[in-house]
């Protein structure tokens, strides 16, 4: 299943016979299907700027026996461009593809942070969500520093994308949690996928090295100081 950019799912098999947890009401979730392939659309219900959500999406049977379930997040702190803050009354659209089949999609957001620090659905599912943050601004620290060091080494471009891929396996392989796994390999891949899509300019040559790391230097500590500002509410 392909979920968004950045975006880590953690997919949970369910006994035929398992029943829908109740869902908090703070945010509405909707699964979608439309021409685009589908798409799960949450609304803000709250008088707050919800930043972040965990969320259920499931398939169920006619009868309402779940089939497949998956844990997902949405976070504007740790993907502000694909995922920004729901302000309140507001809905986002969030591209997710639904195959057809005889189940249905259901989803229900579980728990989220306002941006204001506040928090609403249960405590260990809220405590989940900060860790994430916690893990992506870890990976981010690791992944600038490499890359200086990279430019200090005169690494050239496909040696670069060859240190973060192999990285990225050695590390995921080796994170005793599954959150953390994801979150390394989120931003490890984010890295790559810049260093592949800018790696020519307009008019086809070569992006420089030193032109290249460091735009992804900038990138990935803008991205960083937002996180920070977010973690220390």
């Amino acid at each position: 299943m392909k979920l968004p950019v950045l975006m880590a799912t953690i997919a949970v098999w369910l006994p035929l016979q398992a029943q829908p947890r109740p869902t908090d009401k703070t945010v509405t979730a909707t699964a979608v299907r439309d021409a685009a392939g589908g798409s799960l659309v949450f609304h803000n219900n709250s008088d707050r700027t919800v930043a972040a959500l965990e969320y259920i999406y499931t398939m169920r049977q006619p009868d309402m026996t779940v089939v497949y379930a998956a844990t997902a997040y949405y976070d504007s702190a740790i993907d502000p461009q694909t995922q920004p803050p729901i302000k309140p009354g507001q809905e986002v659209r969030v591209p997710y593809r639904i195959p057809f089949s005889g189940a249905s999609p259901v989803v229900g957001a579980e728990a989220g942070l306002f941006d204001d620090g506040g928090s609403f659905g249960e405590p260990h599912v809220i405590q989940t969500i900060q860790d994430r943050r916690a893990y992506t601004l870890a990976a981010m620290t690791k992944s600038i520093a490499e890359l200086k060091q990279a430019a200090k080494d005169g690494l050239s471009r496909q040696d670069l994308i060859n240190l973060f891929q192999t990285s990225s396996a050695i590390e995921t392989s080796n994170a005793g949690d599954s959150e953390l796994a994801a979150c390394i390999q989120a931003v490890r891949n984010k890295v790559v996928e810049g260093l592949i899509t800018r790696g020519r300019q307009p008019d086809g040559s070569p992006t420089p090295m030193a032109d290249l790391i460091q735009s992804q230097i900038d990138a990935m500590s803008q991205r960083r100081e937002l996180l920070r500002a977010a973690v220390a509410k």
